[in-house]
This record gives C-alpha cells, sequence and structure tokens, in this order.
C-alpha cells in the first residue's frame, strides 16, 4: 500500500502549489550511508509529494513553514520541519514496523495506515522479483495471512488461484480484482482446468504482468477494504504498484538477471523387484504383453523375456525410467530498466526477457515485456502521467493433466521399459500408428514431439491520468486505461494418435478488452485544530468486450499436413461480440479526531448492462472506523508505541455475465437433413435477476511495542453471501434443464494473525521475523427447496465427488469406501476382491484448516540471508493418481502379497443374503486392483510444511566498487520449493490441482511434479 501511495503522491507533487514558495533538495540515506530508492517523501498536511531515486536522491517544492515527511516500509519515519532550509539531508534508521505509513487504499486514495479499519498487508517488489516464478501470485505464497495461493499445474506460462478469506460464490468467480496502477485489468483464464481427463490450465490476468516491474502487491482483503471498487471486489483486490522513473538530475540503468534451473521436488517412491506382466508371468507374444502394462509380472531376474518391441531382452528393471523423462529446465529472465528525469519531468522503460524451459521435453516458454511510463509537469498545478506495457508470450507444447494427460503414460510405465526406447513413437515405413508399451499406443513422446500445442499471447495495457490541484486541500484527477489481450491456440493430433487415429485440428482466436474511465474529486482539510475532514467523489465507466471464433477439422486426407482444408469434417465456432458496461458513482468521507479517532464512510452505486432494467442499480456501503490507544494506556510509551482497535462492515454486490437475461436461439452449422435448424440453450433466462449480495464484518487489533521493535495484528471477520446467481435444475418437462436464480446462503468466518519484529540489531547484525497464521472456515448454509447440493467434478469411474454440501461447505468430498454390511464386516465378492460401497459417504473437505508463514532474515554486514517456511494444515484430497501407481503395480506399496497372495479378512454375501467367511486366497494383483477403486483409501491430508524460499544475497560494498561507472551490485543465490519439512501423502504434492476453477481443487490426477528452482540472481545498478 505504501508504495502505491509514493507513485500517486508524486503526480501530486509535480502539479505542484500555488502557495509553495521553496524548493528542497537532499539525499535519504541508511544507517550504511548507502541512498535509499523508493523513500516517500511528503510535505506533512499534504497530498504534495515524491519519491527519492535511485541514489537516495529528491527534490521538492513546499511551503516556507512546511514539514517533511520521509517515510519507507521497515524505516522509522522522520519527520523534518523546512524553517528556511533549502538542504535537508536525512538518515534513516531500520527499526519502524511501518504502522504510521501513508498507504493508498481503494481507488488510489491515500490515507494514514493507522487510521484504517481494516486490514491491509503489502508485499514488496523484492520479494517478488529476487526468488522469481512467471507469475507474481506464486510469490504471495505464505506472506500474506488469509490468502491461499495453489498452482494450477508446473507447466509454464499457467496460472494460479487465489482465495482471499474462503470462497464466497458457489459456481461464480472467487479471486480477487487485479488492479494495476490505479486500472482494473482483465483476468480472462484465471478460471481454467478442472477436467479430470486432459486439463490445460491457462494463464491470465496477474500472470501477465512482469515481476521486475512490480514496486509492490498491496493485498486488500475482502469487501471492506475494497467496498470502492464494487461488485467485482467483493473477494478482494490484489492492488499492483508498478515502477517508474524519479524527478531528479541524471540517467539512471539497472540490469537484473535471473537464472534457475528447475526440477522435479518429488516423484513417487518406485519398487524396483517386478516388471511388465500380469499374475507373476510375463507373456510370450507382444500383443499379450501389450494387454498388460502393469508391472504384475514376475520377479525382474535378468532372464530373457518378450519386450514390447517384439525381441526378447534381459528383464531388469530400469530404477530411473521415469525420472529420467524429466530434463532440467532452465529459466533465464534478463532485464534492464532505464530511468531518467529533468526538473519537471521523469520517464522509466524497462524490458524483459524470459524464457524458460520446462521439466517436460519440447515444452518451453517466451515471452517480451516492454514497459514505458512517463510523468511531466504541465504546467504549476496540471501534471500528466502516462504508461504503455506490450507483452508478449509463446508458449510450445504445454503439458496437460489428467487421465489423458502425458503423465499418465510416464508415471505408470513398467519398471522394465527403457525410457530411451520411447523415444522411437513411430516407424512410417510400417505404420503411422503410434508406438509404446500398451495396447493403446499411448507415446508421451510422440505427444510432446509428433503433436504439437503452441499458444500465443499478446497483450497492451495502458493509461493516461491528468492531475490538478486546485489548491493545497482540494485536487483531482481523471483517468482513462484500457487493456486488450489476445490469445491465439494452434493444437494438432497427428494421424495415428492412440485416440484420434486419422488426425484432428483445433484452432482458435480469442479477443478481450477492458477499458476504464474514471475521475476523482478529493478535499482533506483540517477544519479545526483537533477537526480533519477528507471527501472524496467520483465516478467510473467500465467497458468489457470479449469475442471468440476456432475451427475444429478431423480427419486428414494428407496425413503430414495439419491445415484446415486437408480436414474432411470441419465444426466452426463463433461467439460473437459480447460486450458489458458498468458505470458507477462512489463516495468516501472520512473524518478524525486528535490523530486519535478516525471514521470512514463509503459508498457506490453500479448500473450493470448484464441486469434487468428495474434491478440493474444497486448501491453498497461501507463504514470503518479505529480508536488508538496507546496514549491513554501507555502515555510514557513503555511498551506501546501504537496500540489500535478497528472494526469495519461492508455490503457488497456481484452482477453476472452478459445475455442471461432473455432467451435466444442457436443456429445449427449442418442442420438435421441440410434444413435449416435453431435451439435454445438449455439454461431458461431470468427477466427478474438481481445481483449476488456479500456482507462483511471485522474487528481487528494492532500494536507496534518497545520501541517499534515488535508488532502484532489481530482481525477476526464474517462474511455472508445471498442471492447468488445459480443454474437451479428442473425436470425437463420445463423444455429445459436449469432456470437461472437468485437463491443460496454462504458463510466465511475466520481470524488472521500477524506477529514478527527485530528480536536482534547490533552494528553489524539484525535478525527481522515475522508469523502470520489463518483460519477460515466455509459453510453453505441453503440452497434452494429440494436441492441440498452442487457438484463441481466427479472422477472417470465416479468413485468421488468434489461439491458443495448445504450444511457442509465448498470443497466436500463424497466417496466409496469399502463395502461392508450391518454388522461392519468387509464383504469381498465370490472371488474374494474387496468391493466399494455403492453409496458415497462424506470423506472429507478439500479446503485447508489453516495456514501459516514464518519468515526470518539474517543481515550480517553485507550478507542477508532469507527464508520463508510455509504450511498448509488439514484439508482433504483424492489422489487418483495414487490410485493409478497402485493399480499399475509400479510403487512400493504394491510389492506386498506378491509372493504369498492374500485372503482377505471379510464374508462372501449368499443367494439367501447370509453371509460367510471369505476363505478365497487372491493374487496381490486381484487385491490392489480392486482396492485402487475405493476413494477413501485413497484420501489423503493436504498437511504439509516446507521450505518455500531462500534467498542468500551480496551486497557489493562502495569500498570495491570504487568510483566506477556501477553504482550498486547483488549477487544471490535464490531457491524455491527446496524440500519438505513434512508431509501425509506419498508421491505427489498435496497443493497441485487440476485448475484455477471452482471444479479444479480436491483432486489430483497426473499432475506435472512440482518445480524445485535453485539458481542465481544478480543486479546492477548504474
Amino acid at each position: 500500500m505504501r508504495k502505491i501511495f509514493l507513485i500517486l503522491g508524486m503526480c501530486f507533487a509535480l502539479l505542484g502549489s500555488a502557495y509553495a514558495q521553496q524548493t528542497v533538495t537532499g539525499t535519504v540515506t541508511g544507517d550504511d550511508g548507502l541512498g535509499i530508492p523508493g523513500v516517500s517523501v511528503v510535505e506533512s498536511g499534504t497530498s504534495n509529494g515524491t519519491i527519492t531515486d535511485i541514489d537516495g536522491v529528491y527534490s521538492i517544492t513546499v511551503a516556507d513553514d512546511a514539514t517533511i515527511q520521509f517515510s519507507f516500509v521497515g524505516m522509522q519515519t522522520v519527520n523534518e520541519a523546512v524553517n528556511g532550509r533549502s538542504t535537508i539531508d536525512v538518515t534513516m534508521v531500520e527499526n519502524q514496523i511501518g504502522l504510521e505509513e501513508v498507504v493508498v487504499t481503494a481507488l488510489g486514495i491515500s490515507k494514514e495506515k493507522k487510521s484504517l479499519g481494516y486490514a491491509v498487508t503489502e508485499v514488496g517488489g523484492d520479494d517478488i522479483s529476487v526468488v522469481k516464478d512467471h507469475n507474481p501470485a506464486n510469490s504471495l505464497v505464505g506472506k500474506v495471512a488469509g490468502v491461499v495461493v495453489t498452482q494450477g499445474s508446473g507447466s509454464p506460462g499457467s496460472g494460479s488461484r487465489v482465495i482471499i478469506r474462503g470462497n464466497n460464490s458457489i459456481t461464480g468467480n472467487n479471486q480477487p480484482l487485479i488492479v494495476v496502477d490505479g486500472v482494473p485489468i482483465d483476468a480472462t483464464g484465471s478460471n481454467s482446468g478442472g477436467s479430470v481427463y486432459n486439463s490445460t490450465v491457462t494463464g491470465g490476468g496477474i500472470t501477465d504482468i512482469n515481476p521486475d516491474d512490480i514496486e509492490s502487491i498491496s493485498v486488500l482483503k475482502g469487501p471492506n477494504a475494497a467496498a470502492l471498487y464494487g461488485s467485482r471486489a467483493g473477494n478482494g483486490v490484489l492492488l499492483i504498484t508498478t515502477k517508474k522513473g524519479t524527478k531528479g538530475k541524471g540517467l539512471g540503468i539497472s540490469v537484473n538477471s535471473n537464472i534457475t534451473f528447475d526440477n522435479p521436488m518429488l516423484l513417487p517412491d518406485y519398487q524396483n523387484e517386478y516388471g511388465q506382466g500380469s499374475q507373476g508371468n510375463v507373456p510370450g507374444n507382444v500383443e499379450d504383453l501389450k494387454n498388460s502394462t502393469g508391472s504384475w509380472g514376475q520377479r525382474l531376474d535378468g532372464s530373457s523375456q518378450m519386450y514390447y518391441t517384439g525381441e526378447e531382452r534381459p528383464y531388469i528393471a530400469y530404477p530411473n525410467n521415469v525420472e529420467d523423462f524429466f530434463q532440467t529446465g532452465a529459466k533465464y529472465i534478463n532485464s534492464v530498466a532505464i530511468a531518467g528525469a529533468g526538473e519537471n519531468h521523469s520517464i522509466r522503460f524497462s524490458y524483459t526477457n524470459n524464457k524458460t524451459e520446462s521439466m517436460i521435453p519440447n515444452s518451453e516458454l517466451r515471452s517480451h515485456n516492454f514497459n514505458l511510463r512517463g510523468v511531466v509537469d504541465l504546467n504549476d498545478k496540471l501534471t500528466l502521467d502516462a504508461k504503455a506495457t506490450y507483452f508478449w508470450q509463446e508458449l510450445e507444447n504445454a503439458a496437460n493433466q489428467g487421465s489423458e494427460g502425458i503423465l499418465a503414460y510416464v508415471y505408470d510405465m513398467p519398471r522394465s521399459v527403457d525410457i530411451e526406447d520411447l523415444k522411437t513413437y513411430q516407424n512410417p515405413e510400417e505404420s503411422l500408428n503410434s508406438i509404446s508399451y500398451g495396447a493403446l499406443g499411448a507415446n508421451p513422446y510422440w505427444m510432446l514431439y509428433n503433436d504439437y500445442r503452441t499458444d500465443r499471447r499478446e497483450r497492451i495495457l495502458g493509461f493516461s491520468k491528468l492531475n490538478y490541484e486546485i489548491t493545497p486541500w482540494l485536487s483531482a484527477f481523471a483517468r482513462v486505461g484500457t487493456d486488450v489481450t489476445v490469445m491465439k491456440s494452434e493444437s494438432v493430433n497427428q494421424p495415428g494418435h492412440h485416440f484420434y487415429t486419422s488426425g484432428r485440428l483445433t484452432f482458435s482466436n480469442t479477443r478481450v478488452t477492458e477499458t476504464n474511465a474514471d475521475f476523482l474529486l478529493m478535499f482533506n482539510k483540517d477544519l479545526t485544530p483537533d477537526l480533519n475532514l477528507s471527501v472524496n467523489g467520483g465516478g467510473n465507466h467500465s467497458y468489457r468486450t470479449y469475442e471468440y471464433q476456432s475451427i475444429y477439422g478431423e480427419d486428414f486426407k494428407i496425413p503430414s499436413r495439419a491445415t484446415v482444408a486437408n480436414t474432411v469434417t470441419q465444426r466452426p465456432t463463433y461467439t460473437p461480440l459480447r460486450e458489458k458496461k458498468v458505470n458507477s458513482l462512489y463516495f468516501q468521507a472520512s473524518l478524525s479526531y486528535r490523530d486519535f479517532a478516525y471514521l470512514d464512510v463509503t459508498g457506490r452505486n453500479d448500473w450493470s448492462s448484464t441486469l434487468p432494467q428495474d434491478n440493474r442499480s444497486y448501491f453498497y456501503p461501507s463504514v470503518t472506523g479505529s480508536l488508538l490507544l496507546q496514549d491513554f494506556i501507555d502515555p510514557n510509551a513503555e511498551v506501546f508505541n501504537l496500540l489500535k482497535v478497528r472494526s469495519s462492515w461492508a455490503n457488497v454486490g456481484n452482477d453476472t455475465s452478459p445475455y442471461q437475461l432473455y432467451s435466444y436461439y442457436n443456429l445449427a452449422n449442418d442442420g438435421y437433413l441440410g434444413l435449416t435448424q435453431l435451439s435454445r440453450p438449455s439454461t431458461k433466462p431470468n427477466e427478474d435477476l438481481l445481483p449476488e449480495n456479500i456482507a462483511s464484518f471485522e474487528i481487528g487489533m494492532e500494536a507496534s511495542m518497545f520501541n517499534n521493535r515488535m508488532f502484532f495484528d489481530f482481525s477476526w471477520y464474517s462474511i455472508k453471501t445471498t442471492d447468488q446467481i445459480f443454474n437451479v435444475p428442473v425436470p425437463s418437462s420445463t423444455g429445459y434443464d436449469f432456470f437461472l436464480e437468485n437463491i443460496g446462503e454462504t458463510t466465511n468466518k475466520g481470524v488472521e494473525l500477524l506477529v514478527g519484529g527485530i528480536p536482534v540489531k547490533t552494528g553489524d547484525f539484525s535478525w527481522e521475523t515475522s508469523f502470520n497464521f489463518a483460519k477460515n472456515e466455509n459453510k453453505l448454509v441453503e440452497l434452494t427447496e429440494d436441492l441440498d447440493s452442487y457438484v463441481y467434478n466427479e472422477t472417470n469411474s465416479g468413485n468421488i465427488r468434489l461439491q458443495a454440501t448445504v450444511g457442509g461447505g465448498y470443497g466436500d468430498l463424497y466417496g466409496t469406501t469399502w463395502r461392508t454390511n450391518d454388522a461392519g464386516q468387509i464383504v469381498v465378492d465370490a472371488n474374494g476382491r474387496p468391493q466399494a460401497s455403492t453409496d458415497k459417504v462424506y470423506l472429507g473437505n478439500a479446503q485447508p484448516d489453516w495456514t501459516a508463514g514464518f519468515t526470518n532474515t539474517f543481515t550480517y554486514k553485507d550478507v542477508s540471508l532469507r527464508f520463508l517456511i510455509d504450511a498448509r494444515v488439514g484439508g482433504k484430497i483424492y489422489s487418483q493418481t495414487n490410485a493409478a501407481l497402485i493399480s499399475s503395480g509400479v510403487v512400493k506399496e504394491t510389492l506386498q502379497y506378491r509372493e504369498e497372495g492374500i485372503v482377505v479378512d471379510g464374508v462372501v454375501l449368499q443367494d439367501d443374503d447370509s453371509y460367510v467367511q471369505n476363505t478365497t486366497e487372491i493374487s496381490a494383483q486381484d487385491y490392489w486392483g480392486s482396492v485402487s477403486g475405493i476413494a477413501s483409501e485413497y484420501l489423503f491430508d493436504q498437511t504439509n510444511v516446507r521450505l518455500r524460499e531462500l534467498v542468500l544475497s551480496y551486497k557489493v560494498p562502495q569500498s570495491l566498487i570504487g568510483n566506477t561507472f556501477i553504482q550498486g551490485a547483488t549477487i544471490g543465490l535464490v531457491g524455491r520449493n527446496l524440500f519438505f519439512i513434512y508431509k501425509d501423502i506419498p508421491h505427489v504434492d498435496p497443493e497441485s490441482s487440476l485448475g484455477t476453477g471452482n471444479n479444479g481443487q480436491g483432486i489430483l490426477s497426473y499432475n506435472l511434479p512440482t518445480a524445485r528452482s535453485i539458481g542465481f540472481n544478480v543486479n546492477i545498478k548504474f
């Protein structure tokens, strides 16, 4: 939040003031004597301000009797009276917890953090850009209480699911709004994947933001903090502030190079005692062998046995055949930033090149990011701030997840198969068909080298903003921002593919735009020496569009040509321009009394084009307050430097997608018998649709103690969502499958805690630490009559469902368990094999019980060590991967019963409905094959604790740099996902997911392994 204020504060400062009479310059340094860039320099009581440049130099024009406030995260705020001085140099001390800093809240409105009646957390740019990830959201893991980040897949370019304070909507979006430099951006693609068969997880929204351009990310938690952003901010807001140039003299150049190497963090724990075959035997012919794809053959003894290529080979294990499929994925991210400024202007240009190789062969991401931002004083009152960003990305062969994904044919590979042999995936002289160890013919190298998929994204973001300072206590701005994204995808399955033998292709184009025009009038004045009033009023016009077209073709005429004209059958799809408009007016009134009591009231009214005329206008207010108690409880500041209690209440709405009000018809491409054929959607629209309603209440306490060496921040919140927009199932006699209605109630209640401080600080050494904890309880209170659940996803076999259940919550897992009789005895079939229950029972919920993060930074002179340990505790997850590994006999668990077999301790149902004791012995293959279909056996606790991040950096001292053209340099060893300290589930990462949407949680199915990243980061400033 603070750094967003720095940017807007600079904009206001550039306007100048009719009352400003003196220019003050100086340098802000730390206790090491080095200049500090990005320090907020603000004329107290006004919006006039700037920030220090790369050398810590600043210049500001202020009134003769002004007081200048210097603030920066982790450092003590300094106030200096001008008293006629033209030069003021400041040294900042690194022991300020940061509770008194000025931050930027919703709509870019600056406020003192101590006055806020709700929780706001800021993550600095170094926490995002040093241990780099292509997706900045992944850098929030473990750093913000109440924020749960789930990575969509291990593939480069994929998105993540970000949830703040629980899931509010049953079927709608549950992720926060992304705002960049005050302008909301489109997040198309941020809810993707989820199929248990073939899940594609795309990027979008925050994934397109360059980490090296980020100054900070501020997290506005829930409706209380984000009410002024309206219906889109019911799930909270991620406020991203990007870097820009600073007024001052000279030219600054910064070069950053980040090189990391990715390898699987963990792989399944394989057995290497038994190879391909069935029931302890190795078939003597190729056809039977390929029908026996499991590792259920005889013990691997080196004897000559049939191999899937048709030849006989030594029957031996290839212990590393799965590990050798993966490669070391090198990631090269190089950035250069050039910043220059004069007395009345500043400009910053940056370019970032990213080449990321996947751990999967023949798959990589390439991207280019160009960013230009400039600020210029048009006169002493009017300032122009403008920015343009161009982003281009190409992703080759992103790996799909699920039972038809690439790893389904790698993880289950027999232990006696050499992975090198699979690289011969086709013999065109004999057949076009794929060659593999199984009868299906699925070969991962075919899928990566013969088939292909290319995804391209181009994005342009920009804004232009005019600031006008009318008086020292009244100012205004007007801004227009736009976001245009074009996505092109090409996917080809070549003839001979194991599922699509005649070949198929899909080419698609998507274009998404969003334009926002807004204005704000800002009043801030001391009414009396004890009373300050701040009033802001403004409006916004949001215009969003979506277009999509694709062509599907199958049955290639010429096998080697993947063109539309070369396909026998084509099916085009076209979604014409979809438009959505939202007009808004809003206000905020803030009253403070003697810097002790603060009251804040906001209101916003939206008019949405997607709601019926009588309901399209909806108003949502918020009220927040805070009291500073330290002067009453501890007037001498012996313990408390700050003690604040706060409370807030907010109500926001949520509209829907376009074209949900009135019936429309689809025209078939090829109607029956060539006739024109129309069809209507399966869901009946609702002309009386209401907006969703989200009400939130929050209380909290903050404290800074012992000369700001220790701090804590505690929050309790309650969120209720009603009138949810939902497709209600109806009888087929209605002519529809669903009616679109407002139903249901969902609640989220939880606590958050942040504790930290500086336990040790000496001349050369310091230790800073922080710990955050969050617990949320989600409950689905009601849906509608005769409807008590909503199913999000189900496995291939149907043995487990992910659903929301009345009385339960979002993410309930219902599945099969052991079949038993009324006496609780296990029931086996006539062959002695255990069976799954016919009914599904409640097995658990996919949401974690609580999350935590523990960050420590140790600094000795110019060497710094920072590490983050985070934990996700509780919550259940079903692993279809583990079940398949067991069924195929490739992991160590399946060694049990190999030689001796097993008689299951159970009973057999007789024709007269009586039961007799089971006495039939079955093989390990029969036993584990049956058990693999029982869902409860593969439901695991998500609990895991890991070393998430580590940075060991060395700041090259000025004594070594001397008078060279280099102004500063930092070299660091960086790592992410280094190892697990504890986890419950074997073989896989419990934090993996099938996708980033509502249906992608709680079930694992051949997910890509989490990447362990180790590398270097070098930053040089000229």
